[in-house]
């Protein structure tokens, strides 16, 4: 047990710290590229990212749970992934020209041939991350991906002040791939690579198939929307949506993927104990979405200040889809445990089954928005629509293995709701003065008195940029404070209660039988 709770919190860190360098990344490159030039890296990161699917066939997850392992299966694996790589090398460098003509751009030609080495270079590395893993040598894991994201972010950088523009990105990425590849020849023993053989190519590519599916809509639904914008609205447009999404973002795909790390786990572990599942559910739910909601809610109120303090000036023509995208992921954020949920209570089926049906549903519904609408806007708004749309198929299937107690259910969320109006009441009051009727009366003088700090300009109605930090901070104690007026759950916490009644409160922790022993 103590192992895994190593791992974990390895694990953790190791997420926690890729957010800060994506932060920090996305803080400087927002300053030194273009929209189009992030757009038309997004697009051809995109298509790269689906043909990724179809290179890692499931090898990665056999390797890792493979009972009787052998040197045979091991070179299978190795050689499956090789030979996947060498062909989608190949395959993507004959058809670059068409690419690029697709999209009208001839710089697509030189992005493309060399993002694809990169199916050269991770096929080398696949095996190895996946024994390292199987052997929970979390430790290793973490400095292979520390060093990688490092260099990759000094590449990206500094090629970028040099004025090499989208390049940077290019030949960040090829770096990132090359220091991985040599910090697991470096951890693993034994080196990274085995013989060729395919010997056992029937027991490899037996396994995973459903998890493969899954992985293919999944990849190939979440990447179509940069690759269908690039298209119909171009390049600045697909850079622009990026950034606005980058915002829902931060919390809907960074912090809640490594939530979903912890809570499979938890999940699995309950489900083999027999214990009450469902009221772990709600109880995650509740306590995920006391975060999410006024972290959407925030940057829904200050979307211009928050766009420009994180990227800049040059994207404020983003502000008006972050609310919306904002909205789209508070609606997800009560239903975004459940794809984790299912395979943990053995239901991969189902999930094979909602992916199916969800991931081909999206694609359609993004492309014939954008083809009939060619707006940003009305890309944003069926964001929030297909969100919701969703959330009662999520929780159909569910139900098919765990049946949902609704009401207390309810109750949770109407805590969460609770506390995130508390969280959110300066913010909110703070962002109506400027659209307020204050002639004539002492409101207004105040406001005059105050704008010249407070704001941009008297007439601006968006705050200092800077402001944001400060105004995020009064937000801890009224979030606090909510917590315990409506005795949310994540008050209940022995942590919480031991930071905000000991040690901020003042009150002597109570002696248990245990510390007495």
């Amino acid at each position: 047990m103590a192992s895994i709770r190593k791992s974990l919190a390895i694990s953790v860190l190791n997420k926690y710290i890729q957010i800060t360098l994506q932060l920090v990344s996305y803080f400087v490159l927002a300053r030194l590229l273009t929209p189009n030039e992030i757009g038309l890296f997004s697009v051809a990161s995109s298509a790269i990212g689906i043909a990724q699917v179809f290179r890692e066939f499931g090898v990665s997850s056999y390797l890792i749970q493979e009972k009787e392992l052998t040197e045979n299966k091991i070179a299978t694996a190795f050689t499956i992934t090789v030979i996947a790589g060498s062909l989608l090398f190949c395959l993507l460098f004959l058809l670059t020209p068409w690419l690029a003509s697709f999209y009208n751009d001839e710089r697509l030609i030189l992005v493309f041939h060399l993002l694809s080495i990169n199916f050269l270079i991770i096929p080398l590395n696949s095996t190895s991350l996946a024994l390292l893993r199987r052997e929970m040598r979390f430790g290793a894991l973490f400095w292979i991906s520390i060093l990688a994201s490092l260099t990759s972010f000094t590449v990206a950088v500094s090629l970028s002040s040099l004025g090499y523009g989208y390049m940077s990105l290019v030949w960040s990425s090829l770096a990132n791939g090359l220091v991985s590849s040599l910090s697991v020849s470096f951890f693993l023993r034994g080196g990274m690579f085995h013989r060729l053989t395919l010997c056992e190519w029937r027991t490899v590519l037996s396994f995973g198939s459903q998890m493969t599916i899954i992985s293919i809509t999944g990849h190939i639904s979440s990447n179509a929307n940069d690759l269908i914008t690039g298209k119909l609205l171009g390049f600045t447009a697909t850079g622009i949506i990026s950034r606005a999404q980058g915002v829902m973002y931060l919390f809907h795909r960074d912090i809640t993927a490594t939530l979903r790390e912890v809570a499979f786990p938890a999940f699995a572990n309950s489900h083999r104990e027999q214990r009450d599942i469902e009221a772990d559910y709600i109880k995650a739910v509740t306590i995920l979405t006391v975060f999410a909601w006024p972290f959407y809610g925030f940057f829904s109120l200050f979307p211009t200040e928050a766009l420009r303090l994180l990227f800049g000036p040059q994207w404020d023509a983003a502000a008006p889809l972050v609310p919306w995208f904002c909205a789209g992921g508070a609606v997800a954020a009560t239903c975004s445990l459940i794809p984790t949920l299912l395979p943990a209570l053995g239901g991969v089926r189902y999930l094979v089954r909602l992916h199916v049906l969800i991931d081909p549903l999206r694609i359609v519904t993004f492309a014939m928005t954008i083809y009939f609408f060619r707006t940003m806007e009305a890309f944003a708004i069926v964001f929030v629509i297909f969100f919701t749309i969703s959330m009662p198929l999520l929780y159909y299937f569910k139900n098919k293995l765990l049946p949902t107690r609704y009401k207390l259910l309810t109750v949770g969320l109407l805590k969460s709701v609770g506390v995130s109006l508390c969280a959110l009441a300066m913010p909110a009051s703070l962002a109506s003065i400027p659209y307020l009727d204050v002639d004539n009366t002492l409101l207004s003088e105040l406001y005059l008195h105050y704008a010249s700090w407070l704001y941009k300009t008297p007439d601006a109605p968006y705050l200092k940029d800077w402001l944001l930090i400060p105004l995020g901070l009064l937000m801890l104690p009224c979030w606090i404070l909510g917590l315990i007026l409506f005795r949310h759950p994540l008050a209940d916490e022995h942590w919480f209660q031991k930071i905000v009644y000991y040690r901020i409160g003042g009150r002597r922790e109570p002696v248990t039988e245990q510390k007495l022993s």
